[in-house]
């Protein structure tokens, strides 16, 4: 798969790497005045292109292209949950105001010893909004009365 060759390719980047550095620091710690200048003459060199790759990392996050480019994606985004949240918000007004009028319908209901209807105005409360207890409750309570 092409997901595995790419983590492959990787491991042995990383291998190569390891092996590299244990031979620098092999190089550093010879006896031998010129296998050790040489190693310090490479040490050297990587920091210099590391702080280099430092350098055009900070350059690139500066870049005001890129910024915007991901601040755009991200903003887009948050403004994509933002509405969906307000729906969201929106229905659940709608659903609650739904199953207090059905509550209300069912506790008429109630008192007037109509018990089948008050339960199924307290299960179609129930249908709008899962989790208002008071329609579980009133619900019980007609079916100890039925």
């Amino acid at each position: 798969m092409v997901g595995d060759e790419e983590q492959e390719r990787d491991f042995q980047r990383f291998l190569r790497r390891v092996d590299d550095i244990a031979n620098l620091v092999q190089g550093l710690s010879s006896t031998d005045s010129a296998v050790n200048a040489k190693a310090i003459a490479e040490a050297e060199k990587r920091l210099r292109d590391q702080e280099c790759s430092k350098e055009e990392e900070r350059n690139t996050t500066v870049n005001r292209t890129i910024i915007n480019t991901r601040a755009s994606v991200r903003n887009g985004f948050l403004a994509m949950l933002e509405k969906d949240a307000k729906e969201r918000a929106k229905r659940r007004k709608r659903n609650e105001h739904l199953a207090n009028a059905l509550k209300e319908k069912g506790n008429d209901a109630f008192r007037k010893g109509d018990y089948v209807i008050a339960i199924q105005r307290y299960t179609e409360g129930l249908e709008k909004l899962r989790d208002k207890q008071e329609l579980y409750t009133n619900r019980a309570q007609v079916s100890v009365w039925e």
